[in-house]
C-alpha cells in the first residue's frame, strides 16, 4: 500500500496494531479523498452541463436576435437591388428618349434641308420656266413681226400684182 500521506511517521518503528490503524486511518482517508474526488468531478460535469445549456441557449438566443436583423439585411438588400433596377430601367429609358429626340431633330433637319431644296429647286423651274415664256413670247413676237411683214408683202405684191393685171387688161 501506499503510505505517502504519512509524511515522517516510519511505518517500521510502529507496531502492529498501531500500524494496522494508521492504514485504516489511510485507507479512511483514501475513501474521503476518492469521495471528494467523485463529488468535485460530478460538480465539475454539472457545472460543464449548466454552462453548456447556458450557452446553448445564449446561442439559441441570439440567434433568434439575429433572425430579424437578418431579415432586415436581406430586405435591405433586395430594397438595394430592386432600387439599382430601378435606376437602371430610368437610365435606359432617359436614354431612350434622349436617342428617340436625336433621331426626330435629325429627320427634321433633313426635312428642312429637303424643303429648302425642294424650295430652291421650284425656284430655279420657276427661272427657267420664265426664261422660257420669255423665249416663246419673243418668237412670237418675232414671228408675229415676220406674218406681219409677209402680209404686208403680200399685200404690195397683191396690189402690184393687181396693177398689172389692169395694164394688161388694158392694154
Amino acid at each position: 500500500m501506499n503510505c505517502e500521506f504519512l509524511v515522517g511517521v516510519d511505518l517500521y518503528l510502529v507496531n502492529d496494531t498501531n500500524r494496522l490503524s494508521i492504514l485504516a486511518k489511510v485507507h479512511k482517508r483514501l475513501a474521503n479523498l476518492d469521495e471528494l474526488r467523485k463529488a468535485a468531478k460530478s460538480g465539475v460535469e454539472m457545472c460543464f452541463e449548466k454552462e453548456r445549456d447556458e450557452l446553448g441557449m445564449k446561442v439559441e438566443s441570439r440567434v433568434r436576435q439575429a433572425e430579424p436583423n437578418r431579415m432586415l439585411l436581406l430586405k435591405a438588400h433586395r430594397q438595394q437591388r430592386d432600387a439599382k433596377k430601378e435606376r437602371i430601367a430610368q437610365s435606359s429609358m432617359r436614354r431612350l428618349i434622349q436617342e428617340s429626340k436625336y433621331k426626330e431633330s435629325v429627320r427634321a433637319a433633313i426635312y428642312q434641308k429637303r424643303a429648302a431644296a425642294e424650295k430652291k429647286w421650284l425656284g430655279l423651274l420657276e427661272e427657267e420656266k420664265s426664261r422660257v415664256r420669255e423665249r416663246v413670247l419673243r418668237v412670237q413676237r418675232v414671228a408675229k413681226s415676220v406674218f406681219s411683214r409677209r402680209e404686208i408683202e403680200r399685200r404690195r405684191l397683191k396690189g402690184q400684182l393687181e396693177g398689172r393685171l389692169q395694164w394688161v387688161c388694158l392694154v
